[in-house]
């Protein structure tokens, strides 16, 4: 136990001169340095030192990733203060908002708890927050229409596929002595996800809001894509042509006509292309015929006379004028006549027709087909491919022109041809996930900063500190310093003993640097050197 605390106390003291001995090492390094130097020095071992806490503050500083980006100043605001209630860390650039990527996906469920961020406009609890005292007439009306508007809009959002929507109604207000109030209007804007808005879901739209707001028309409804543009302009019930909807169109017909070949050929042994023209004009047209030929009565008036007349004969007298007289017994005439007239009106027959013609008619079609030329392959190797007949391929042409809807007359082309294709290799590549390959994806800016701040930190290390230290860079001893001849030959007796008898004489009698001397013979003879020092040891431990 003795010699355990004493061999103890022994490397303790040992450890504690050896670390005085560093200390007084750069003190005696720091004193022999020149002001330019210890400036440098203090500059480099600064860097080393901010280099180092950069890059323990990169790594361990979480990786942000995007919660939320687009939020109004309200709703942000009530996201930031749930993100502060839950002790979240979070980062504020601009009108986004970060959070630790590993925690982004829990607080957005959270946050949803919470009802938050509030999606959509404010319905009719606008009107629970008005005063009756100091509420006017065109404050309470603004806040009517904005309810209004916020639950339609609401329910537009119910529409699938449909991640924002925006309501505008324009309702004018009419004087008080006015007879006729216009008519309102609205506008709908729409923000679609990955799908796109169909014209039945704008045509829903549009009646939707066209119904809850009186008065309304349901063709002054505007119907607005915030991709694609207008989808129903205003006055118009049909939907814009759009240049996704011929792609559409083009493709429908392509998927019939491949289906219906491959029925034949077989899976992969058809292609198809089809190219549409559409006629993307509108036009009214405003037809009258007359038809001379065709007469139709219009009219018909008649008209029917009678007349009777009669007379006596011989000289007129008072007498023939007394009803008893000579008259009444004398000769006369009688005369009758009946007329009958009929006026009948004929009017040309007259055909109005009024005729809209809309855009997104197909003016012209060209589809191109290829089959593979070969039918079957032979059975048995070396044998020749069963190819297709033009008897095979004039049928497949006509199925192809009955399944496309093509129309001569109008100037639609098809080509078929049978022609080899390419087989396909069989041959294939594993590509299997490579670990180092994703870590690399998701933490590269960490890597390289990293890496960055460690070639920084070696360079000033190696290039800037060390060669500051090093004794080629110290100044020479003064004359104080230089060995005294006692010391040189005290240096000078463990080297002959090094060296032997023989090497004594080589050795001059007052050498300068007795050290550097030692050095030299030990590097040569290694072997007496360990000798020596063991020689040394043995006598220390008999000593003690």
């Amino acid at each position: 136990m003795v010699n355990d605390r004493a061999w103890t106390l022994k490397n303790s003291a040992a450890a504690s001169l050896t670390g005085m001995e560093k200390m007084q090492g750069l003190v005696s390094v720091w004193r022999i340095l020149t002001p330019a130097k210890r400036l440098m020095l203090v500059g480099a071992v600064a860097a080393v030192v901010v280099s180092f806490s950069i890059l323990a503050r990169t790594a361990s500083t979480p990786k942000m990733a995007l919660l939320y980006a687009g939020l109004d100043g309200r709703t942000a605001g009530q996201v930031v203060g749930a993100l502060e209630r839950m002790n979240v860390p979070f980062d504020v650039r601009g009108e986004a908002i970060y959070v630790p990527s590993a925690k982004r996906d829990s607080i957005r469920m959270s946050l949803a708890g919470e009802g938050l961020p509030e999606t959509g406009q404010a319905g009719y609890e606008l009107l629970d927050n008005l005063n009756g005292f100091s509420t006017t007439s065109d404050m309470f009306g603004a806040t009517y229409w904005r309810a209004r508007e916020g639950e339609l809009a609401r329910t537009i959002l119910a529409t699938p596929g449909v991640k924002a929507a925006r309501v505008h109604i324009a309702a004018p207000q009419a004087g008080a002595f006015a007879r006729n109030r216009p008519a309102p209007s609205a506008s709908v804007t729409v923000v679609m996800g990955a799908e796109r808005l169909s014209r039945s879901q704008a045509q829903a739209i549009r009646y939707l809001v066209a119904s809850a707001v009186p008065g309304l028309p349901a063709d002054q409804v505007a119907i607005i894509d915030s991709s694609r543009g207008v989808v129903l302009e205003p006055g118009r019930d049909e939907e814009v042509v759009d240049v996704k909807d011929v792609a559409d169109r083009a493709q429908a017909i392509e998927n019939d006509i491949i289906e219906l070949l491959e029925a034949r050929v077989g899976p992969g042994n058809a292609r198809v292309s089809v190219a549409l023209d559409i006629d993307r004009e509108r036009e009214a047209v405003s037809e009258k015929t007359f038809n001379p030929d065709a007469r139709v009565v219009t009219g018909k008036e008649t008209t029917e006379i009678t007349e009777t007349t009669q007379g006596r004969g011989g000289a007129v007298t008072v007498a023939s004028n007394l009803p008893e007289g000579d008259g009444a017994a004398g000769t006369g005439s009688r005369t009758e006549r009946a007329e009958t007239r009929e006026t009948v009106t004929y009017g040309v027959s007259e055909t109005t027709r009024q005729r809209e013609k809309l855009p997104g008619s197909i003016r012209k079609m060209s589809v191109a087909v290829i089959v593979n030329q070969i039918a079957e392959n032979p059975a048995e190797e070396g044998g020749e491919p069963v190819l297709r007949t033009q008897e095979e391929l004039a049928a497949l042409r006509e199925l192809v022109a009955r399944a496309a809807g093509l129309d001569e007359e109008r100037g639609d082309t098809l080509t078929i041809q049978a022609l080899p294709f390419r087989a396909a290799s069989d041959e294939g590549v594993l590509v299997e996930a490579n670990p180092i390959g994703d870590f690399l994806e998701r933490h590269l800016m960490h890597v390289i900063q990293m890496v960055v701040l460690a070639v920084v930190t070696l360079v000033l290390a190696l290039f800037v500190v060390k060669p500051l230290l090093a004794p080629k860079n110290l100044p020479a001893p003064s004359a104080e310093a230089q060995p005294q001849p006692a010391l040189a030959q005290a240096a000078a007796a463990p080297a002959a003993a090094i060296a032997g008898e023989g090497a004594s004489d080589a050795l001059p009698a007052a050498e300068p640097d007795a050290i550097a001397t030692l050095r030299e013979l030990a590097g040569a003879k290694s072997d007496e050197t360990a000798k020596l020092i063991q020689s040394w040891l043995d006598a220390a431990e008999d000593a003690a």
